[in-house]
């Protein structure tokens, strides 16, 4: 029985104390970098940039097509399309400050604010929640500054993000569906999409609860959200000793491998703008999986230890669209390479791997193509996170926000499996703070924890990946219904 109150441990006694805006998967830092490349006619942001306008998607003509039911199966691409939408529409605004992008952006975040009630469909509903989920809200998040949008459609859409969508992410992660009665049965990133999706929420309505709800499950959850069960195993890279992670997918697929990098990334990212480092966490293990997944996607060899949850067995990695990528290696690679100066080989090489696949100057975002795989995340990874070593020395200098910055728990976790019990029902009010979400308040570090060049983080989560012969218990599956 999950309690309606939130009990907290004292390693999470920390509280959020400041808040970033925005601050999810684009920060003012990252705009204000697009606008000075393009500015400058600056190569590859002016060609991403001309390729980012030319998309039906980032046109100021888009229509919403909000309804109030999604059941993914059957008009899941209808509210797939308008996240998309709304995500570049608000981030053509930001950068041009051209009022007809954010005033469409507006219209598709207040139409589905005002007409979506419900999620149908089963177990699937969760992955449109989720997915869909944390995209609308990095879309909210760069409107909050637009005076219309705050005035007419901000009600609305936080109303239906906090009392339809958070919900659902949160049961997920409590494990209340009868599907979930072995709490290791769906794959990773079933649960990495509820984290992110509950991130974007907390940050866009300033909930601290629901925030630290979400950080929590990802160092010391039981499900395969968790990164010590979204990882499961260490395993030495052949011929070089390097401990590389074994993704909990990885027997599966790896185009689902591949979307796994992807959310990991996201989750990693939208912490980090908030000040909470989950990059280095456990060792970095994050990169360890990003760079086992890269190494055998590029046609080399890598250590499989087998795999069971008790619901499903792997013996050996699967070759199954091995390749696969997603536009996620910009953010990676800027990440572990350029600012913290980490050894990342296979990580680099994929990240050329990925431009090549997009043709050779720069990662594509959301809405590239079609299949929901084109919509699970927002992408465009050469245009908001690609360094140039001016903006490196800026960020040392401390004249940008690319460090983390203000607040979330940064105490060491706690020693317990979970520490923190959430229901459904009790954070559907947000935590408002006295500030107006018409006005920017991008704030300026406070207690924002910084690493090394060594990955090791301040914080150690409890669950971790065994090394080599001792994997790690987790396997699962979602009666075959996770997303291409």
């Amino acid at each position: 029985m999950h309690l309606p109150f939130v009990y907290l441990s004292a390693a999470l006694a920390v509280h959020v104390s400041a808040w970033s805006h925005p601050g999810l998967l684009v920060t003012d830092a990252d705009i204000s970098r697009i606008q000075t490349k393009l500015a400058d006619q600056k190569e590859p942001w002016v060609s991403a940039w001309a390729y980012f306008e030319s998309l039906s998607f980032s046109s100021s003509s888009y229509t919403p097509n909000a309804v109030s039911d999604i059941e993914r199966p059957v008009n899941g691409e209808i509210l797939w399309h308008d996240a998309a939408a709304a995500f570049n529409l608000a981030l053509r605004w930001k950068v041009t400050q051209e009022e007809e992008y954010a005033e469409a952006a507006a219209a598709i975040l207040t139409a589905w604010g005002e007409t979506l009630t419900t999620f149908s469909g089963g177990d699937d509903k969760y992955l449109s929640a989720g997915l869909q989920g944390y995209e609308l809200a990095n879309a909210a998040e760069l409107l909050r500054d637009y005076a219309p949008f705050i005035e007419d459609g901000w009600d609305p859409f936080v109303d239906m993000a906090v009392n339809v969508i958070l919900p659902l992410n949160i049961a997920f992660l409590n494990h209340e569906e009868p599907s979930q009665h072995n709490v290791l049965h769906f794959f990773a990133n079933w649960e990495l999409a509820q984290i992110a999706s509950i991130q974007a929420i907390s940050v866009l309505t300033e909930n601290t609860t629901a925030w630290e709800f979400a950080i929590d499950y990802f160092k010391n959850g039981d499900g395969n959200g968790a990164i010590g069960n979204a990882i499961t195993t260490l395993v030495e890279e052949p011929d070089m000793g390097a401990l590389l992670g074994q993704g909990q997918e990885s027997g599966r697929d790896q185009g689902h491998s591949a979307l796994d990098q992807q959310l990991l990334a996201a989750i990693g990212q939208q912490a980090w703008n908030q000040g909470e480092d989950l990059f280095s966490l456990n060792d970095s293990l994050i990169l360890r999986g990003a760079e086992y997944f890269a190494r055998y996607n590029l046609g080399h060899d890598v250590p499989f230890e087998a795999y069971t949850n008790g619901i499903v067995s792997y013996t050996d990695i699967s070759s199954a669209s091995r390749g696969a990528t997603r536009p996620t290696w910009e953010l990676l690679y800027a990440h572990y390479v350029q600012i913290k100066g980490l050894d990342a080989p296979w990580t680099a090489a994929y990240r050329n791997n990925t431009l090549e696949y997009f043709g050779g100057l720069f990662e594509k975002g959301i809405g590239y193509g079609e299949g929901s795989g084109h919509y699970d995340g927002v992408g465009w990874g050469t245009l908001l996170y690609r360094l140039e070593e001016e903006d490196l020395e800026a960020i040392q200098r401390g004249t940008t926000s690319t460090t983390p910055q203000s607040h979330a728990s940064t105490s060491s976790a706690s020693t317990a499996s979970s520490t923190m019990s959430i229901s459904s029902s009790s954070i559907t009010t947000p935590t408002t703070s006295s500030s107006s979400p018409g006005v920017s308040t991008s704030l300026s570090s406070t207690t924002g924890t910084t690493t090394s060049n060594t990955g090791t983080s301040t914080t150690e989560a409890a669950v971790r990946p065994t090394l080599v012969h001792g994997h790690s218990h987790h396997h699962e599956h979602s009666h075959g219904h996770c997303k291409a």
